[in-house]
C-alpha cells in the first residue's frame, strides 16, 4: 500500500524523470519499478476491476458464504433489498451480474429503489447552495420518530421527495395524539381496576355497544390494508392507514364516544367492553406502528401495556404482527360510521357558520339519505344525537321544506342535512350549563384534581339568568364535574375560586376537594 508520491519514491527501483503531476498518470505510472523486502519487483495491475464489484458479490461475502455454507444456503437468496436510485448501475447491477455469473440466478427476490430527496422548492440539495437539509438537525429539533413518520407519509418511496421541515410539525402531533389516547386509556382503566386477563375481549365484546364492534372492525380493515400495502412496500399507504388508526379511528371516533360511559361510576359490563376493546386495539396499533415510530411505540408498550400485561415482551419490537381476523370485520357497519362522522363534520361546519358552539344543544336535525342507507344509519342515530349535540335526528328518504328563517341546509355526499338553528329557552339554559361545566373542569384541572376525586362546588352570579339555568341543570352539572353538591350563593374564601364572563354574565365559582 503506497500512501505517498514520497513513499513511491521511495521504494521503486524504476521511476521516469517526470513531474509528480504527470507520473499519477498512465503511460508514465506503468513504467515505475518496486522492490520491497518480500518481492523484487511490484508492477501496477493494468486491467482494473470496476470497484462496485467490491459490494457487487456482498451477497456471499458478507456472511462469508464461501466458508459459512449452511448460513449461506438458508438466505440465499435474498427476500428484499433497498437503496436509491442512483444505485442502479453500481450495485443493484453488479449483485445481479455476479450472481449471475457465479450461481446463475439473481441473489435478490424483490428490491425497493428510492427516490431522491430535494429541498422544499424541488431543488437538489448542495452545500454551495445552502439548501442542505441535515437529518441531525430534525432529529434535535423534532425527534427521529416524528422526523421518520413524516418521510414515511410524505410521499411514496419511489419518488422523489422534497422535504420542508415545517412539515414534520404534524407528525409530531399525530404522535402526541398517540400518547394522549394511550394517556386516557391508561387513566380510566388503572381507575377502574380494568385487568385485560380478567376483563377478556372475548367475553366481553358481545356484550359491548355498536362502537365498540365497529372499532374492532375498523381496526381489523386497517391491518388488513396495512400489511397489503407493506407486502407491496407502499410504506406511504400503510403508514397513512396507521395515522387514520390513531387520529381517526381511536383518538376523533372511539374516545369520543365511550367518554359518557367510562365516565359513568357503575361498574358497567358495556364499559368493561369498552376497556377490552380499546387495549386490544391500542396493543395492535403500537405493534403496527413499531415499525414506523419504533421509540414511541417501544415506551408506550412498556409504560401502559406491560403495566397490565407484566409477561409480554420486554420491547414491542420482540412482538408479533397481529393477525387479522375476519370475524369482527364488518363492511356495512364501517360504512355507517363513515357517514355518522362525515355527518358529524358537516354539522360542526354548519354550526360555525350560524355561531352556535357544539356544546350548545340544538332541536332538530332532518337528514336525506339514500333508502338503501336508512336501516343502517338508524342504528347509529343515538351516536349522532350526541356528537352533533342535537336533541333529535331524523332520518329521511325526503327532505321536504327547509325554512331558512329557523334551518340551514347543506349537502353532504350522498346525503342533505337540514339542521334547525332557533333556540328556546330550555335548549338556551341547558347551553349555560354547559358552560359552567367547562368552566369547573378546567379549574379540576388547573388545581391538580384526579379524575375520581369529588368536590364541592360553590357559584355566586348576579345574572337571574344565568342562576335560572344553574338551578335548572344543577343535577347535570353535579354529575358532570363529580360534585358532591352544588351551593348557589356566596364562594367561602377557602375555596379555589376563579371568576369567569359566560355570554357577557359574570360569575364565580368555587370547588374543594371532598374526602372520600
Amino acid at each position: 500500500m503506497i500512501g505517498s508520491l514520497d513513499e513511491l519514491r521511495k521504494y521503486a527501483k524504476f521511476i521516469p524523470n517526470v513531474p509528480n503531476e504527470m507520473l499519477v498518470h498512465r503511460p508514465w505510472i506503468d513504467m515505475v519499478r518496486i522492490e520491497t523486502e518480500d518481492c523484487r519487483e511490484w508492477v501496477r495491475e493494468p486491467f482494473v476491476v470496476d470497484v462496485w464489484m467490491d459490494s457487487g458479490v456482498a451477497w456471499i461475502a458478507s456472511i462469508d458464504g464461501l466458508r459459512n455454507k449452511e448460513l449461506f444456503e438458508k438466505l440465499y437468496p435474498y427476500d428484499w433489498i433497498t437503496e436509491a436510485i442512483d444505485q442502479t448501475r453500481g450495485w443493484f447491477y453488479s449483485l445481479l451480474v455476479t450472481s449471475v455469473l457465479w450461481m446463475g440466478r439473481a441473489p435478490y427476490k424483490s428490491i425497493l429503489i428510492s427516490g431522491h430527496v430535494v429541498d422544499k422548492y424541488g431543488q437538489k440539495m448542495s452545500k454551495s447552495k445552502g439548501n442542505v437539509v441535515w437529518a441531525e438537525d430534525l432529529f434535535n429539533k423534532w425527534g427521529a420518530d416524528p422526523t421518520r413518520l413524516y418521510l414515511l407519509t410524505k410521499s411514496a418511496p419511489w419518488d422523489t421527495m422534497s422535504v420542508d421541515p415545517d412539515e414534520i410539525a404534524e407528525s409530531r402531533s399525530v404522535l402526541s395524539i398517540l400518547w394522549n389516547v394511550v394517556k386516557f386509556a391508561d387513566t380510566y382503566m388503572t381507575l377502574d381496576k380494568f385487568d385485560p386477563n380478567v376483563h377478556r375481549l372475548e367475553d366481553l365484546v358481545g356484550k359491548g355497544l355498536i362502537e365498540d364492534r365497529w372499532l374492532l372492525s375498523r381496526f381489523y380493515s386497517r391491518l388488513r390494508r396495512f400489511m397489503n400495502y407493506m407486502d407491496n412496500m407502499e410504506l406511504h399507504m400503510a403508514a397513512r392507514e396507521w395515522v387514520g388508526l390513531v387520529v381517526d379511528d381511536l383518538s376523533h371516533g372511539y374516545i369520543r364516544l365511550i367518554r359518557r360511559r367510562v365516565w359513568a361510576e357503575e361498574s358497567r359490563e358495556d364499559k368493561y367492553a369498552a376497556y377490552a376493546v380499546l387495549y386490544h386495539v391500542i396493543k395492535g396499533a403500537l405493534i403496527m406502528g413499531s415499525a414506523l415510530v419504533p421509540h414511541i411505540t417501544d415506551y408506550l408498550w412498556n409504560a401502559f401495556i406491560r403495566k397490565f400485561e407484566r409477561n409480554e415482551a420486554e420491547s414491542v419490537h420482540l412482538t408479533l404482527m397481529p393477525q387479522v381476523d375476519e370475524r369482527y370485520i364488518d363492511e356495512k357497519l364501517e360504512n355507517a360510521f363513515d357517514l355518522l362522522f362525515a355527518m358529524f363534520s358537516d354539522i360542526a361546519e354548519m354550526r360555525n357558520k350560524i355561531k352556535v358552539k357544539l356544546r350548545w344543544p340544538l332541536a332538530k336535525a332532518v337528514i336525506k339519505v339514500d333508502s338503501g342507507n336508512l336501516e343502517a344509519l338508524g342504528q347509529v342515530k343515538h351516536l349522532l344525537e350526541y356528537l352533533a349535540n342535537v336533541k333529535s335526528v331524523e332520518f329521511v328518504s325526503e327532505i321536504g321544506q327547509c325554512n331558512e328563517d329557523e334551518y340551514v341546509r347543506t349537502q353532504g355526499r350522498g346525503y342533505e342535512i337540514c339542521l334547525s338553528k332557533v333556540m328556546d329557552r330550555k335548549l338556551y339554559y341547558e347551553a349555560l350549563a354547559r358552560e359552567v361545566v367547562r368552566r369547573i373542569q378546567t379549574m379540576r384541572a388547573k388545581a391538580n384534581l384526579k379524575v375520581d376525586e369529588r368536590i364541592r362546588v360553590y357559584v355566586s352570579t348576579s345574572s337571574d339568568e344565568l342562576a335560572s339555568a344553574i338551578r335548572e341543570f344543577m343535577e347535570y352539572i353535579v354529575n358532570e364535574v363529580r360534585a358532591v353538591d352544588m351551593v348557589l350563593g356566596n364562594v367561602p374564601a377557602s375555596a379555589f375560586s376563579m371568576d369567569w364572563d359566560i355570554e357577557d354574565m359574570k360569575i364565580r365559582i368555587g370547588i374543594e376537594r371532598v374526602s372520600q
